[in-house]
């Protein structure tokens, strides 16, 4: 008898528990989905001021893109992988707030400059921020754009696994080249995924 009850226990235990990580999943999910709507809004701010700029070249509308932000953070772009239909605005900086947020710069000059231009973001289990990066392949192709609208295509030429504490992929590989860099977690955040792309 006793055992029953402790099954019975043991099973209405376990039962509480999925409920509880279930309802955390689907809160998690919709903070998520949240953020992808406010991400896309602001991409679309940046892109209608962009336009603005190619027609009216206005200084109003440039000291405006300058001065996009999300949260109180700036932006430097946006970054496009049409294989993935990731489109994401690019925080300035990278720290703990700013990773909830979108993805950042980690690394590098500004946009599109010559150099390796990092960017790190979440591998979220439900396919928001870099959670789609591992199905990258190379071949594939990453945008990079400023918030003046120029745009630069990237070709993805490596993908490799490293350890948290090497920083090695943050060098440039060929001097000369404008080059940009994905890092997100991989294998329980055990690991870092890196993607290279160079300038096509």
């Amino acid at each position: 008898m006793k055992k029953i009850k402790i099954l019975d226990f043991a099973i209405l235990i376990l039962v509480v528990v999925a409920i509880t990580i279930a309802i955390l999943i689907v809160i998690r999910m919709k903070k998520n989905q949240e953020t992808v709507n406010l991400m896309a809004n602001v991409v679309n701010t940046i892109e209608d001021l962009q336009q603005n700029l190619q027609s009216e070249n206005s200084e109003e509308t440039k000291k405006q893109l300058l001065e996009t932000t999300i949260q109180g953070y700036n932006i430097e772009g946006i970054i496009e992988i049409p294989s993935i239909q990731l489109k994401y605005p690019i925080i300035n900086q990278t720290n703990d707030k700013t990773m909830k947020i979108s993805v950042t710069k980690l690394t590098g000059g500004n946009i599109n400059e010559i150099g390796n231009y990092c960017i790190a973001g979440h591998n979220n289990l439900d396919g928001t921020m870099f959670g789609k990066i591992k199905n990258l392949k190379n071949g594939d192709t990453i945008k990079l754009t400023n918030l003046y609208g120029e745009t630069i295509e990237y070709k993805i030429f490596d993908m490799y696994v490293i350890d948290p504490n090497d920083v090695s992929c943050t060098d440039i590989v060929e001097e000369g080249t404008r080059e940009v860099t994905l890092i997100t977690c991989t294998n329980g955040r055990k690991n870092r995924l890196v993607t290279k792309a160079r300038e096509i």
